[in-house]
């Protein structure tokens, strides 16, 4: 960013700073106000929840605007609005906070000239518009979060003993960090249970890959590498049907367990008993359907993996990566294989990136897991 920019960034940005920034968040991300009050869009001659049209749809994550059905929406940057714009089309000059609070609430630039009929008008309040702008002076700092001059620096949990890749990348190097920070470009999280790394994505939208899901699910800035819990389920269940066997309640305690020919167990099951206490029967049938073999070498193999593949993906998005930038390119990932994992696909639509689970048999003498079958693929 040049000099001017800068400098017309940071008025704009004390112009507008009585607002709340999270609270502005929430307003341009879900179209929702942190007061709980009702917030309209109107857009094509209609009005509809600003729920719908939250800004973040069109503008990015980082305000600057991603093509989309032929519109190219605005940078809505501070380092954008703050300086005067001349092309072959229009002119404007600079935003300031009260031009800017009329291109949100009536549609004219800061020029007073009509925006694109395609840009909602919201309907805030005072608060609601503060909050607003708050959040937008704020944009350019938290786009770039975690990239500068020397380093990308990436937030990697539950693999200690790997290490970071040492080629540079457009003369940047890849710092590790081994906790959640907010000045991170990325999280991964490698470990048994993601669900905690998947709340705080949710919560301060830093993007994020965890290996495993747990018990929360990913939201708008997350991806998970093994397949949905709800799919896994679904066919330890079929599994259990087709060889009538009993899927025990939590803890192992079914009275039923005696008699079954045949036991289907999922990771929660199994970590709630000890297998090798079980009656001798469902011993010679006794499955196991989980994410991926119970193996941490495995995790801190698919965090080597993730790394390297990361490599390249900031290799061809060039020297100006933000996290909006590297979020696009992960949902871009088509079948990719991590550490000999199945191949994955991850989509805009689609969060978590295996088709298949991991299944296994206890041997007789209840000693050990056996990988059999162990990946097999989930029904479409």
């Amino acid at each position: 960013m040049s000099l001017l920019a800068a400098l017309a960034g940071a008025a704009f940005a004390l112009a507008a700073g009585t607002g709340s920034v999270a609270g502005g968040e929430q307003i341009y991300r879900q179209g929702i106000s942190p007061r709980a009050t009702p917030l309209q869009a109107a857009v094509g001659g209609g009005t509809v929840s600003a729920a719908l049209l939250p800004c973040m749809n069109c503008h990015g994550a980082d305000g600057r605007g991603r093509s989309e059905g032929g519109l190219r929406p605005a940078d809505i940057t501070p380092g954008a609005l703050g300086r005067p714009l001349r092309d072959e089309r229009r002119s404007r000059p600079a935003y300031d906070a009260s031009r800017l609070r009329r291109a949100v609430t009536m549609g004219l630039d800061a020029a007073g000239a009509a925006l694109d009929p395609a840009m909602p008008r919201y309907a805030l309040s005072q608060a609601d518009a503060d909050d607003l702008l708050a959040f937008l002076a704020a944009l350019d700092s938290r786009a770039s979060a975690g990239v500068d001059e020397g380093r990308i620096r990436i937030a990697l949990l539950g693999a200690d003993a790997v290490a970071a890749p040492q080629e540079e990348i457009y003369g940047r190097r890849v710092e590790l960090l081994r906790e959640r920070r907010d000045d991170v470009a990325l999280v991964i999280d490698v470990g048994a249970d993601g669900a905690a790394s998947l709340r705080a994505a949710a919560a301060d939208a830093i993007p994020t890959i965890v290996f495993e899901a747990g018990a929360a699910a990913p939201g708008a800035a997350a991806l998970v590498v093994t397949a949905d819990p709800a799919r896994r389920a679904q066919a330890l269940r079929q599994w259990a049907e087709r060889h009538a066997a009993l899927i025990p309640q939590p803890g192992c305690a079914d009275p039923g367990i005696a008699a079954a020919s045949a036991l289907a167990l999922d990771a929660a099951l199994a970590a709630s008993c000890d297998v090798r206490t079980l009656p001798a029967a469902p011993a010679r049938n006794l499955r196991l359907y989980l994410a991926a073999p119970p193996d941490p070498a495995l995790r801190a193999a698919v965090a080597r993996a993730l790394l390297q593949r990361l490599r390249q993906s900031l290799g061809a998005l060039g020297r100006e990566v933000s996290r909006e930038s590297l979020f696009e390119d992960l949902q871009r990932w088509r079948g990719v294989s991590l550490a000999g994992l199945p191949a994955l696909d991850w989509t805009r639509g689609r969060r978590y990136g295996l088709d298949a689970v991991w299944v296994s048999r206890l041997d007789e003498t209840r000693t050990r897991l056996l990988a059999e079958p162990g990946w097999v693929e989930l029904a479409q």
